[in-house]
């Protein structure tokens, strides 16, 4: 007689199959923007500034790579229900968390001096990566602090890739995304936000109170960026900023 799948494993296969989808649709977005800056940068451009601020990109770079690789690996992970490998590398994520953080924001301002290659005026666009960074920073830290409560530990995470999808969404060579600017760069990332209430809804019947609340912040938070980036007050910050990386 066939085996009738119980709710709770039908719902944890549909789990592994967004989680994991959401992860590799956000390193594809992150790959495809990053990619004439980045990781083919050797072949299309040539590299910023002096060598030492190459490596420092270069060395972001590589964080934010791991970063995403994490993304993809570790619902997997829990699929397989290989628990101590996940929770290892959820400490290794920690780590990477904390690099992302500190070198995003060195990055952010030290990249405002060789000019965003191809992004505008760079006082304007630093706006993007210090609210993305720091409000990541926030994010992972309460997905850390929540972590043994598993339901709501997963959409944080997800959720704080909504801080950092901006800037690789601002460098999509597509005329489509560049003429919609800034409202799609800024808010395009809240797709996430979107299709994890939507999931949520279907699987579920309600929206989990990560998606509500701190949906909401994150979106306060783009808000918040939209707002300043055009303002004189804002410019003189980033300029001061970017004076102290000469």
């Amino acid at each position: 007689m066939a085996t009738i799948a119980s709710p709770a494993a039908a719902r944890m296969k549909s789990d592994r199959i967004f989680y994991t989808g959401a992860g590799i649709a956000i390193a594809a977005t992150i790959l495809w923007g990053f990619a004439p800056t980045f990781y083919l940068s050797h072949w299309l451009t040539s590299p910023p500034g002096t060598p030492r601020i190459g490596l420092l990109l270069a060395l972001h770079g590589a964080i934010f790579s791991a970063w995403m690789a994490l993304m993809v690996v570790q619902p997997l992970l829990i699929a397989r229900r290989n628990i101590p490998v996940h929770r290892a590398l959820g400490l290794f994520g920690v780590g990477v968390a904390a690099a992302m953080v500190v070198l995003g924001n060195v990055a952010g301002v030290v990249a405002m001096n060789v000019g965003f290659q191809g992004v505008g005026d760079p006082f304007v666009f630093y706006a993007l990566p210090f609210f993305g960074i720091n409000a990541f920073a926030v994010t992972v830290w309460l997905a850390f602090r929540w972590r043994h409560f598993p339901e709501t530990h997963k959409r944080l995470i997800l959720l704080a890739n909504c801080n950092v999808l901006g800037a690789a969404i601002a460098r999509i060579p597509l005329d489509l995304v560049q003429a919609g600017a800034p409202f799609n760069v800024i808010f395009g990332p809240d797709l996430i936000i979107v299709a994890g209430m939507l999931y949520d809804w279907r699987t579920r019947g309600r929206v989990h109170r990560v998606w509500i609340v701190g949906g909401a912040l994150v979106v306060a938070s783009q808000v918040a960026m939209m707002v300043s980036m055009g303002t004189a007050w804002w410019h003189g910050f980033a300029e001061a900023m970017a004076a102290l990386a000469r």
